[in-house]
């Protein structure tokens, strides 16, 4: 992942140094924004809200882990160490922030870099994160309307189906078959992570409410399978999605 360094963006030295994130312990991502209508752009933003969190909250630095501005720049906040965005899961967590406001749709750019950070974050500390808004730990709209219907929705697709590389879907839905296939996703297992992720996105889209795509397989998603299992007529209903299950949701 490609990102703009602290030392280069010109950020305040923390009046402590960071405390380091143990890898056993982070859970998920957490996606934030500004919060700020007609916010200052790129960089400008950046310190505009290390300013806010040092001198008005007085906190060590800037709260977020990473930042992503305007035109999809990724901003090294306090990077792999304990954040100070989300209380009471900064030492679980990573947490993200588009320093833009999202009620509105950002650019493509934009997207794609929050999509590359929630890899990378994957990438060193395992696929069975989940992936949450920051309005869905308080009572807050952050990170947004558009923003947060976005993340909670599992993430969205390219506009243009043309420039879809579909031959790498099916790869990747062959993978994460196998993936079931070793171990299948449950309540009772208290499944979680990207596999999760993605099967909430497809219930959705055959019409049955799993809740939020963040990763987690809760008692909802549970009642979900269920309810498509038995929608199938053919399948076993006990809200485990295994490998039958699996095929029928994604490859019939």
């Amino acid at each position: 992942m490609e990102y703009i360094s602290r030392e280069s963006w010109g950020a305040t030295p923390p009046r402590k140094p960071f405390a380091p994130l143990t890898p056993a312990r982070i859970k998920g991502v957490v996606v934030h924004h500004g919060g700020v209508p007609n916010p200052p752009s790129g960089v400008s933003a950046v310190i505009a809200y290390e300013r806010h969190h040092i001198e008005t909250r007085g906190w060590l630095g800037i709260a977020y882990n990473w930042l992503v501005d305007e035109h999809g720049a990724i901003y090294e906040g306090r990077g792999w160490f304990r954040g100070g965005a989300t209380k009471g899961w900064n030492s679980r967590s990573v947490s993200v922030c588009y320093t833009g406001f999202g009620e509105f749709e950002p650019s493509d750019a934009t997207k794609a870099s929050i999509k590359a950070v929630i890899a990378e974050t994957q990438n060193r500390y395992g696929d069975g994160l989940w992936l949450k808004t920051h309005r869905q730990f308080k009572k807050t709209t952050c990170p947004g309307e558009w923003l947060g219907d976005w993340v909670e929705s599992g993430l969205d697709v390219p506009h243009n189906p043309s420039s879809v590389d579909w031959d790498a879907i099916a790869r990747y839905i062959q993978d994460l078959k196998a993936q079931v296939a070793r171990r299948p996703l449950s309540y009772r297992r208290r499944s979680r992570g990207e596999a999760v992720r993605i099967i909430q996105r497809a219930l959705t889209a055959r019409g049955f409410d799993p809740g939020p795509a963040d990763g987690v397989f809760g008692r909802k998603t549970a009642k979900a399978v269920k309810a498509f299992q038995r929608a199938q007529g053919m399948l076993k209903v006990d809200g485990v999605v295994g490998v039958s299950t699996f095929t029928v949701l994604f490859i019939q």
